[in-house]
């Protein structure tokens, strides 16, 4: 704890990423593969998901990660000028401009549609992953296009995939896009291509969706696929990221007294509550108001009232003190508040909890 005698905190609030979490679930992960030449592609998108791209795949790489995808040629070069030198996929379409910058960074990009084939076709060599729309209907060219888009990438093609769109959720459905594929890969064989499909819940829970290649996300943080719904430790996940701040203020509530805008708190007896320098503009969300709780001295404390953008309140008893650690995504002792707790309080998922936590008043350290 940060308490009376112990060095400032590092900022307002703080990010601390275990990178031996995310080397452990890289590990995990790759002997939950079906089969042990199956390769594993970390995608490290969204900034790894408010984790740190760098570092974050620098740390896969070395506990066996064989290459990484992202969203946007802009993060494929943040790799490469970083020093990254293995394999990069970007995930979405790109328009002519961004092909250059992907090519000038040697990273593969993706084959979308027939007119996304042919641009990649004009801007010599790149190379292309070809993505099939099985039933997602986001991205992807239709199982009938994949003929064409095959001869016009030619040997540029190195690799073929889809996404599943309910792999946490609802198996018929998978079995469903997964037969749609195999499909599309007997129909034209794909010598030599790589083949991959399975995204985290694939990883986990469909064995027939590894293929050559396995591509986790959310997992590879210790964040459970299904969101707000389980636990990723019984998946032998580690979660890596710690969200903690600070107290910043401690004082005495009389009954009947509110705090925070609006006043939808109110005392019913006499109680402490504690100032948090930590609000919506760090990533901790409106939403969580009067519903989330946070450790303090190994507890919990209940946050009271509304988030506001600077600062939060939460609930104490008086041996609480200024500069006491506060945990708001973490361990504390033996207490735990996990990121898919507080998604379910915000009404959303784990995914946007952390990808959230991006803004230049968070600083993110590494262990």
């Amino acid at each position: 704890m940060i308490g009376q005698g112990i060095p400032e905190p590092p900022s307002r609030t703080w990010a601390e990423v275990d990178l031996g979490a995310i080397r452990h679930n890289v590990r995990a992960l790759k002997r939950r593969a079906n089969g042990s030449g199956t390769r594993l592609m970390a995608v490290v998108k969204a900034d790894a998901y408010g984790h740190g791209a760098v570092p974050t795949a620098r740390a896969a790489l070395e506990a066996g990660a064989d290459s990484l995808a992202v969203v946007t040629a802009e993060e494929g070069a943040e790799l490469r000028n970083a020093g990254i030198n293995a394999p990069i996929l970007v995930f979405t379409d790109l328009l002519p401009g961004t092909l250059t910058l992907a090519k000038e960074n040697r990273l593969q990009v993706t084959a979308h549609s027939i007119p996304s084939a042919k641009r990649i076709a004009a801007q010599p060599g790149l190379e292309a992953h070809l993505k099939v729309n099985t039933g997602m209907n986001r991205w992807g060219v239709e199982p009938n296009e994949v003929g064409e888009a095959r001869k016009i990438l030619g040997d540029r093609m190195i690799g073929v995939y889809t996404h599943l769109a309910s792999a946490d959720s609802d198996k018929q459905v998978t079995h469903r896009q997964l037969h749609a594929f195999d499909e599309v890969l007997a129909a034209h064989p794909f010598g030599g291509v790589l083949v991959h499909a399975a995204n985290s819940a694939g990883t986990l829970w469909h064995p027939s969706s590894h293929y050559d290649c396995i591509r986790p996300g959310v997992a590879l943080y210790g964040l459970h696929p299904a969101g707000d719904e389980g636990d990723p430790e019984r998946e032998d996940l580690r979660p890596a990221l710690s969200l903690k701040s600070y107290v910043a203020g401690v004082r005495r509530l009389s009954p009947g007294e509110g705090v925070s805008y609006g006043l939808t708190f109110r005392a019913g007896e006499p109680m402490y509550a504690a100032t948090v320098p930590v609000g919506y503009a760090e990533g901790y969300r409106r939403s969580l108001s009067n519903r989330a709780a946070a450790l303090v001295r190994g507890e919990r404390r209940p946050l009271l009232g509304r988030v506001t953008m600077d600062a939060c309140i939460f609930g104490v008893d008086k041996i609480v003190e200024v500069g006491d650690e506060v945990v708001l995504i973490g361990k504390q002792g033996a207490e735990s508040v996990r990121a898919e707790e507080v998604g379910g309080w915000a009404g959303t998922i784990n995914y946007e909890v952390t990808t959230g936590i991006q803004g230049r008043r968070v600083e993110r350290s590494y262990t």
